[in-house]
């Protein structure tokens, strides 16, 4: 079966060269887009966005000359500006935005043949810029202006991508049975070792890196005990003699990140793994670190909160009740200050939790809560996990020594707990060196759409 997969792939590949597919067309298929003539181009744009976060311009640009880059649409502060497009794209174009699945697409109606060729799209969110290419491709059978391989080319392209792409999945799923086979064997032979449970992935493939957010000791509650990288934290048994300075809080048992945001758009993960209550979000510098507080946006709280197990709430005036498909393990919580938005995310199922927008005024912090034990079933700790991939540690308190002056307890990923890395299939170049000698060169440099 192997073999006839093998020479089933060849076989395409070596109808896209008979082809003489273009060079300009080799690279990810998601980033080409064929339009019909007269027809409306839809171009989605690569970025990476999140949902339900707002950006403050869209750009996308073609080039209009050598070294220099025109506008084909301008979306900024709300609005489509004509006035700064290429004249030849006024009135032409639109920008379709899907919230709720983060995605942005150019329209672009009564498609001509010199709208062929790369387009670029720029988005910027607050203070960060972000852009990627694509490229359209307009299928029109125009005697003198067309040729007819090319035409061919325009509507096999697509089949025959299709068609690799089975093809490479056939070899895979036939080593990964290769693989079962091989497991199933091994329990036979009393030799079959368990994985253990899998930690889901705390990272998504998110358009802004990680904030390498830690605790500040001076505000934790004297009940709560720090790690001492300041990672972690969890609710101690007893309060330990610390001073009561004015940022400290004690009667909340809270702890603030040492970061202070005042622009900008940040983005920092929180591992709650199987505990039944914790609270976690963003708080105004300024709100209260004595006595008993109502946490609510009115006061500079904007939290998230799990209560008796599977009950999640965000603290709005009055709470809001939030219904989740998959109780989270990892939260993401993303600030765009300018925008005046605070979300948070389900990084285990990848999913939109909640959203706060308001207005921001003065340094703005992260929020943690681990909450009473519950019982018992709530004593895990609170983790700040954008680093938790990159430790080959266990997840386990060190042994008693000397450590922070707030605790010291010391928790590390253990390397059973990482996902399995997905099967490696063989690189195409290796694939197409095998092939007879009057084969390989004429394909080195085709590269397959990606998966």
């Amino acid at each position: 079966m192997a073999a006839s997969c093998d020479s089933w792939l060849a076989g395409c590949l070596i109808t896209l060269v008979f082809l003489q597919l273009p060079t300009h067309l080799s690279g990810d298929a998601d980033k080409y887009h064929l339009a019909p003539l007269g027809g409306t181009a839809e171009l989605l744009c690569p970025l990476p966005l999140w949902p339900q976060v707002a950006f403050d311009e869209v750009r996308w640009l073609r080039a209009a000359g050598p070294g220099r880059a025109g506008a084909v649409h301008v979306f900024r502060d709300g609005q489509d500006r004509e006035d700064e497009l290429l004249p030849e794209y006024r009135g032409r174009t639109a920008l379709v935005r899907d919230a709720r699945e983060g995605t942005v697409t150019l329209q672009i109606r009564d498609v001509r043949l010199e709208d062929r060729g790369p387009y670029r799209c720029r988005i910027r969110i607050g203070n960060l810029s972000r852009e990627d290419a694509v490229s359209l491709q307009v299928a029109a059978p125009s005697p003198g202006r067309l040729s007819a391989s090319e035409v061919a080319l325009a509507a096999i392209l697509p089949v025959l991508g299709l068609l690799i792409t089975a093809g490479v999945y056939l070899i895979w799923k036939q080593r990964q049975s290769k693989e079962n086979l091989l497991s199933d064997h091994a329990k036979e032979k009393g030799n079959y070792k368990s994985k253990g449970p899998s930690l889901p992935n705390p990272h998504l493939s998110l358009w802004l890196p990680a904030v390498a957010v830690a605790l500040d000791p001076d505000t934790a509650h004297p009940k709560l005990v720090l790690s001492e990288d300041r990672r972690c934290v969890r609710l101690g048994d007893r309060k330990q003699p610390l001073p009561d300075n004015p940022q400290r809080f004690d009667f909340v048992v809270s702890v603030l990140g040492a970061e202070y945001f005042t622009a900008g758009c940040h983005y920092w993960e929180v591992y709650v793994g199987d505990k039944t209550k914790w609270i976690l979000g963003v708080c105004s510098e300024s709100v209260s670190r004595k006595g008993k507080v109502t946490a609510s946006p009115a006061n500079g709280h904007w939290l998230l909160r799990q209560s008796r197990g599977d009950e999640y709430e965000a603290l709005t005036s009055p709470q809001t009740a939030l219904r989740l498909k998959q109780p989270p393990r990892c939260v993401g919580v993303f600030l765009d200050y300018e925008a005046g938005v605070i979300a948070f995310y389900n990084v285990t199922d990848k999913s939109h939790i909640f959203s706060f927008t308001d207005s921001f005024s003065g340094p703005l912090r992260p929020f943690f809560e681990p909450c009473l034990h519950d019982g018992g079933k709530n004593t895990a700790p609170l983790i700040i996990c954008s680093e938790l991939l990159q430790s080959e540690e266990s997840l386990a308190p060190k042994p008693e020594g000397k450590g922070h002056a707030n605790g010291d307890v010391s928790l590390k990923l253990n390397p059973s707990l990482r996902p399995p890395p997905a099967p490696e299939l063989p690189p195409l170049r290796d694939m197409i060196e095998s092939w007879p000698s009057d084969v390989g060169p004429a394909l080195q440099g085709f590269r397959a759409p990606s998966l």
